[in-house]
């Protein structure tokens, strides 16, 4: 019995003799860098409204506003365009400043009416610094393509087919799908519109033939 406890011990002696013997031999930097190393950083504060340092980030600001729309979060990223595109226009940054005013249009779209939401993202197209930038480009016809998906199904198809074009060759392979996949919404929108409008026609014309007065049907571009 005791030998077999004796050759126990000794194995796991032998098992555990290559650590001990790493132990003593360590350099002594490696033990002063483990005993000074710093702890990470603290995260970045949940309200960046309320941190004193982002607030002058306009940068920073512009990145969480853009992560919280893509998730379609649009109530949460508005204030983040609006100090954003306060403190680019501060600085001179023309180009950051239109992009956060594009953001901070879009985001406030739902309190506004979605024709005059459209023709303000349209005049934003139409910048010189807008048309001479792809990505900033992309980002403004996104913006109009979830706008005249409300109102007119046509442009904003339109607006994501060229959105899909750029994202494309500028390789944003997100973009390219998200705007793949809002075409064909407003595709089934359209076939959706069309067959409506042929349901109003013949139950009009049926009243027509009656002799009653339906309501009129007026064909729109939202549904050709």
């Amino acid at each position: 019995m005791r030998v077999r406890v004796t050759k126990r011990r000794t194995i796991v002696l032998l098992l555990l003799s290559p650590v001990l013997v790493g132990l003593v031999f360590v350099p002594r930097k490696y033990i002063w860098l483990y005993l000074s190393r710093k702890t990470d950083p603290r995260p970045p504060s949940a309200d960046l409204l309320r941190d004193p340092e982002a607030l002058r980030n306009p940068q920073l600001l512009l990145a969480e506003a853009n992560r919280l729309a893509w998730l379609f979060n649009w109530p949460k990223a508005e204030p983040l365009y609006i100090r954003a595109e306060q403190l680019f226009k501060e600085k001179g940054d023309t180009r950051n400043e239109i992009y956060a005013r594009v953001g901070r249009i879009r985001a406030h779209a739902e309190m506004m009416s979605w024709v005059d939401v459209s023709e303000m993202l349209t005049r934003q197209l139409d910048i010189p610094v807008v048309r001479g930038d792809p990505r900033l480009k992309l980002w403004c016809l996104a913006a109009k393509g979830y706008t005249d998906l409300e109102i007119n199904p046509v442009s904003a198809k339109r607006a994501w087919t060229e959105a899909q074009g750029i994202a494309e060759t500028l390789r944003e392979a997100q973009w390219e799908a998200r705007a793949r996949g809002e075409r064909g919404f407003g595709s089934t929108l359209r076939r959706c519109g069309k067959r409506r409008l042929e349901r109003q026609t013949q139950t009009a014309e049926r009243r027509l033939r009656n002799g009653s007065n339906g309501p009129s049907v007026k064909p729109t571009e939202s549904i050709r």
